[in-house]
């Protein structure tokens, strides 16, 4: 019989995987900006609320915190380093107005993040209370970087600029919400559970979407070509 020390292992192991695959998502993207010197309309908000987002979740698996949540810290890390190359990335080949107001969201974020580190520390003097406080802002960060997902996903149908790695995206999306939403109950997580199965239902709608969106063009390309007399 498998115990629950066990799954965790198996779940957070796959969880890292399926994670890396979401943020590597963004990796065209970022080699297009570097590849042509310029960041075309890709905004840069995603990737500095990545940022914060990614900080976060370190910081609330940390043992002071939130104690045993390994997988927690691994993946979160290496988030965090993939966003600070592509903010970098981006930053180098956008214009100066953009630059001065990446500039100021970093300080902001810089700023939140101290004021939140110290108040942790002073304010809270168990796990439980600390997790609590901290992983609020976790889920909360992690809501506006699922509703800008959301955002450019409404844009691309619209635009009809949808390509058939957005519907891989989403469906890793939503398989990463799935297998994180498995862990936090097996953990009884709240946090990690809210945040991830919320990830789980956008991912799924995403990838509803675009199967409606390729459904809908599909019918009228076969309803707008010509039909061979017999």
């Amino acid at each position: 019989m498998v115990n629950s020390e066990n799954m965790l292992i198996v779940l957070g192991v796959i969880g890292n995987v399926t994670s890396f695959f979401v943020f590597a998502s963004l990796l065209p993207t970022i080699w297009r900006i570097w590849k042509n010197k310029s960041v075309d309309e890709f905004k840069y908000h995603p990737l500095a609320v990545g940022i914060i987002h990614s900080i976060m979740w370190v910081f609330y698996s940390m043992p002071f915190v939130h104690p045993h949540s390994i997988p927690v810290t691994t993946v979160n890390s290496v988030g965090l380093v993939m966003y600070i190359i592509f903010n970098i990335i981006y930053y180098v080949n956008t214009n100066k107005t953009t630059r001065r107001s990446m500039v100021l969201h970093y300080i902001a974020e810089f700023v939140f993040l101290a004021g939140l580190v110290w108040s942790t520390l002073v304010t809270f003097d168990s796990h439980a209370t600390r997790s609590g406080y901290v992983g609020f802002f976790c889920v909360f960060f992690g809501i506006i970087l699922y509703g800008l997902d959301l955002g450019i996903t409404v844009k691309a149908i619209r635009a009809k600029n949808v390509k058939s790695r957005l519907l891989l995206y989403s469906l890793v999306c939503f398989l990463n919400g799935l297998v994180w939403s498995v862990y936090a109950l097996v953990k009884y997580d709240p946090y990690i559970l809210i945040e991830n199965s919320l990830g789980a239902l956008i991912g799924c709608i995403q990838f509803l979407l675009y199967i409606g969106y390729y459904c809908v063009e599909r019918f009228r390309t076969i309803k707008l070509s010509p039909v061979d007399d017999c």
